[in-house]
């Protein structure tokens, strides 16, 4: 899958947005926009009008098609509808931009310095739950368990110097802000623990660890056995149904590496 460039401008702008303006109020990311469109970001102003925020590397015609399309869903007039590239707006592109009355901002994510003291909750559009608290109730009994997993990467993980975001869709997806990836996620879906390994080496982690924590499993596992198909919908991804897990020091060692594996995947971006 080809990585998404934009993503960790993205993170940043979602809470670092007093660079885009004062008194934002997040209100989502990927925010839907009547069931048929996804806009990065989604703010309210000081005014309480809605402000659409799409995040690119570059402008372009077809990140300018974009915005007109939210717009036309939208059929608003209070609302603001703006453009964030990470590189610098061609002159030919500002002038489309205003004769088209959409606003443009110019911001390099090198430039963004992000600290941010505790893990700071990103809701998704179209997401039932919205925080944190609303997941662990949903998830009942493996709600404790997963607590726990969140209470120890706010703890430990988390730092000035390695800020972690999670974002609540179905679950609580932790994904470091200088990553355009997540490298761990607690889901609803199945009562699971999730780890991503994006960088391709997700085989030779779970080679690795399925001895000492034999409930591990993939995609592929459970699904490809006796089928003529053939693909693996999740290559990345190592599942274990957190009833399975019996404390925090039994899991603790495949977090870490997930967490590592980030790490060592954010490098190039510094």
């Amino acid at each position: 899958m080809k990585p998404n460039k934009e993503i960790v401008l993205q993170n940043k702008l979602l809470v670092r947005h007093d660079i885009i303006e004062e008194e934002l109020t997040l209100i989502e990311r990927e925010s839907v926009i009547l069931g048929q469109k996804r806009c990065d970001i989604l703010f309210k102003d000081r005014a309480e009008r809605n402000l659409y925020i799409e995040v690119k590397e570059v402008a372009d015609d077809k990140a300018i098609k974009q915005i007109l399309g939210y717009r036309a869903l939208v059929k608003d007039n209070n609302s603001r509808f703006m453009l964030i590239t990470n590189s610098p707006i061609d002159d030919i592109y500002q002038l489309k931009l205003q004769e088209l009355q959409i606003e443009y901002m110019s911001i390099n994510k090198n430039d963004i310095q992000v600290r941010l003291k505790n893990i700071i909750e990103i809701p998704k559009g179209n997401s039932i739950y919205r925080t944190k608290e609303n997941i662990i109730k949903k998830l009942n009994k493996q709600g404790t368990i997963a607590e726990v997993i969140f209470e120890y990467i706010a703890n430990n993980l988390h730092t000035l110097d390695t800020p972690i975001i999670c974002n609540i869709s179905d679950g609580i997806m932790f994904q470091l802000v200088q990553c355009n990836k997540k490298f761990l996620s607690i889901s609803t879906i199945g009562n699971r623990l999730l780890f991503h390994f994006p960088n391709g080496n997700r085989d030779s982690i779970y080679i690795k660890y399925r001895i000492a924590i034999p409930e591990l499993y993939c995609y592929k596992d459970r699904h490809l056995e006796d089928s003529h198909i053939n693909k693996d919908k999740e290559p990345n991804q190592i599942d274990i149904r957190l009833k399975h897990i019996m404390n925090l020091k039994y899991i603790k060692p495949l977090i870490d590496e997930a967490f590592k594996q980030a790490l060592m995947s954010h490098k190039p971006h510094i």
